[in-house]
């Protein structure tokens, strides 16, 4: 049950698109950071899917770096999010379609392709968003969605972005991010009452959203609430950037009549669904450019854990390496992982969150205002480098900033241990 925002070009502090996204698959699914290069596909390899059967795989598969969940055999597929070299980057948003029972969701369906699956062909084979709506379109059209009963896949590259609202049956429709426009999604349909689709494509109803969604989810508060919040919030920016788009994953809608706190002070676990929740599993923000190379130009910055309480690093396209924290992930508590250490600072903070909260969520401010800083220097150096020296660079930048980062995390882990143990505090 995720978050999702979209940056239309003209609204984005970089003239490009961008796009946020908190993973929630309730805490079930350790995340880490991976790097997956571009590859030369044997003839006659196919594409294995986990509902039966398989696809035609092309004859070349772009780089790309994503978040993934540990272990594909405890969670069917393992891809949440990503960007490849060509700019395209991808997330997802779980819905309900009407008529199929809880009991139902989650079933196989025969031939069908997962979501995770979809986001790893975009990923592979998607040189534009435009053209990773079309494929999206394509397959599900031909397959059908497998292992859930509706979800919505957004493609983005640095000019455009589409939101494909899938369901069973072969059912989707397409709808374009407009240049103008900052584009929210919780975890029901939004594409209405309109003809032909952003990628053009025919809409498969007058209105997908009313005709397809469950009526209980269409109009449940569980999501509506956020719609509601974040695009109030967004109304009063003109130009929205990646630190703007940390800064409302990060939303329990303090200042609003929505907010609510337990009685300890923990906005976590109320009768209001926020943004910023305890089961985030990682939060991403991908930055598609042009005007650099793409090793350098496209990266993810990535938060493990719940937003309120950990820390955004950058991870560049072109990095040969993730930092071992960030790369580590596993179904057991490992203080070698990030994911783990971060998990383990959000459940103390949320013991104990009005003698820790205030100290960690300021840390986190001046450690992400140094690294924009400190990254912004980078790359202006890197302006005239070849392309060996620029992928060092970054490379190195990403693994010690990460480092720096599970070095912080470590100091305030003692300290937050501290505040929650003892009463004075």
């Amino acid at each position: 049950m995720c978050t999702t925002l979209v940056v239309g070009r003209n609204r984005s502090a970089t003239g490009h698109v961008l796009l946020a996204h908190s993973e929630e698959l309730g805490r079930n699914a350790a995340h880490r950071v991976a790097v997956i290069p571009g590859r030369d596909v044997p003839p006659g390899e196919r594409f294995p899917l986990h509902s039966g059967g398989s696809l035609e795989e092309p004859g070349h598969t772009a780089r790309y770096l994503a978040t993934r969940i540990f272990d594909k055999r405890h969670y069917p597929g393992d891809h949440t999010s990503g960007i490849n070299g060509h700019g395209v980057a991808v997330a997802n948003n779980m819905a309900m379609m009407r008529g199929v029972p809880e009991a139902r969701m989650y079933e196989v369906i025969p031939g069908g392709i997962i979501w995770t699956e979809f986001m790893q062909l975009v990923l592979e084979r998607a040189t534009t968003a435009r053209q990773g709506a079309e494929l999206v379109e394509e397959f599900s059209g031909r397959h059908g969605l497998s292992c859930d009963s509706g979800t919505m896949i957004v493609i983005a590259d640095p000019d455009e972005a589409f939101w494909v609202e899938l369901a069973r049956d072969g059912l989707w429709a397409a709808e374009r991010v407009g240049d103008d426009e900052v584009s929210v999604r919780a975890n029901c349909y939004r594409i209405g009452a309109r003809q032909g689709g952003g990628a053009g494509s025919a809409m498969v109803s007058p209105g997908f959203a009313d005709t397809v969604g469950d009526p209980a989810n269409q109009s449940d508060r569980y999501n509506l609430d956020r719609h509601a919040v974040l695009e109030g919030m967004l109304r009063g920016r003109e130009k929205v950037g990646a630190p703007d788009l940390m800064e409302l994953l990060r939303e329990v809608f303090e200042g609003t009549p929505l907010h609510r706190t337990r009685p300890d002070g923990s906005p976590f676990r109320t009768e209001v669904r926020t943004v910023a929740r305890m089961n985030t599993e990682a939060c991403t923000i991908l930055e598609p450019r042009r005007g650099m190379r793409p090793e350098v130009a496209h990266r993810m910055w990535c938060c493990m854990s719940t937003s309120l309480s950990g820390t955004f690093v950058p991870f560049h396209l072109g990095i040969t390496n993730v930092e071992p924290h960030y790369a580590t992930a596993g179904g057991r508590y490992d203080p070698a992982s990030a994911y783990w250490l971060f998990t383990e600072l959000a459940k103390l903070v949320d013991y104990k969150y009005r003698a820790c909260s205030d100290v960690v969520r300021s840390r986190w401010s001046s450690f992400e205002t140094e690294t924009s800083a400190a990254l912004a220097a980078v790359e202006d150096r890197l302006a005239g480098a070849d392309l060996p020296e620029a992928v060092e660079a970054v490379t190195a930048f990403d693994g010690r900033r990460a480092a720096e980062a599970i070095q912080v995390l470590q100091e305030l882990l003692v300290e937050v241990k501290t505040r929650a143990f003892f009463e004075d505090f």
